[in-house]
């Protein structure tokens, strides 16, 4: 099924938002540790349904606030540090989407969760899909400005070309991964404190897991197609409109998918605009709910 929505930020912005509750002082800060990894992670709200928030490169967590303040009356709120950024570790120096995904998978377990929706960001929409490979708890993937080249495969010129930004990246880590995110990731009219805190959270992260881990997500040896072809959940996306979905390789899935875009966002909705993404992911979530009900 296919369905496109063109959403307005600022209509979105003129419609009464829900309102908030009081949050902060109701989430659990936690640590699982397994034989790979140090896990960080938030947990909070009530629900049959667990939103498991899974960050980007070279941020963190906390990206999320502002959707675990808002859903938390409804939902079993998750989000988690990936190892190697924010307060997660990995003791095995493995910063691939293999171990991430297994990272996720082992935090459900943990958290003996049933229904869950993973909400992934960026790289993070590769990792969410991995996890879902094998995993019959998993309801629902919900991708954050991810799945662009959906029937893209790795080739010699694309690594080459992949290679070629590793290799910049590393001459030069905190200014030339600060500059690449404040030039070509932030819409150009993002509230000035959000570009600042996006970009020296770029400047800040650890090269030594940072490089690592974006060359696994550039190496990724399958298209995305491949990979949601053997799904049988729901994918709904939020996309910026700065660049397009590959919504004919969707189509070629035959998985069930919608598209929401966002104006005047770039690759941080939920941070860029947080109440026009939160306003879109309340609606995918009635559509889930409905789904399961």
């Amino acid at each position: 099924m296919k369905r496109i929505l063109i959403l307005s930020a600022i209509f979105l912005l003129t419609m009464s938002c829900q309102p908030k509750n009081e949050k902060s002082s109701q989430t659990k800060h936690d640590l699982l540790k397994t034989e790979q990894s140090e896990i960080s992670y938030n947990i909070s709200g009530e629900g049959e349904i667990t939103l498991l928030f899974v960050h980007g490169w070279n941020i963190n967590k906390s990206y999320w606030d502002a959707q675990r303040d808002q859903f938390l009356k409804d939902y079993k709120i998750v989000a988690m540090d990936l190892p190697g950024f924010g307060s997660s570790k990995n003791l095995l120096g493995q910063f691939t989407i293999d171990s991430f995904a297994k990272d996720i998978n082992a935090l459900i377990n943990h958290l003996e969760l049933k229904k869950v929706v993973l909400i992934g960001h960026s790289m993070g929409g590769r990792i969410i899909l991995e996890a879902a490979q094998d995993n019959d708890k998993i309801i629902a993937l919900i991708g954050v400005d991810n799945y662009k080249e959906v029937q893209q495969k790795l080739n010699d010129e694309l690594k080459a070309e992949a290679d070629g930004f590793v290799e910049w990246l590393k001459a030069d880590f905190a200014n030339n991964s600060s500059v690449y995110v404040d030039q070509y990731l932030i819409y150009e009219g993002a509230d000035s404190l959000v570009r600042k805190r996006i970009v020296d959270d770029y400047r800040a992260a650890n090269p030594e897991t940072s490089i690592p881990a974006i060359q696994t997500y550039l190496d990724y040896p399958y298209s995305e197609q491949e990979r949601l072809t053997n799904l049988n959940i729901p994918l709904f996306l939020i996309s910026s409109d700065m660049s397009p979905v590959d919504t004919v390789g969707l189509q070629n899935t035959g998985l069930e998918y919608s598209v929401f875009e966002m104006s005047q966002t770039g690759h941080f909705p939920m941070v860029e605009q947080p109440d026009v993404f939160n306003q879109v992911l309340a609606q995918i979530l009635k559509e889930i709910n409905e789904k399961n009900d």
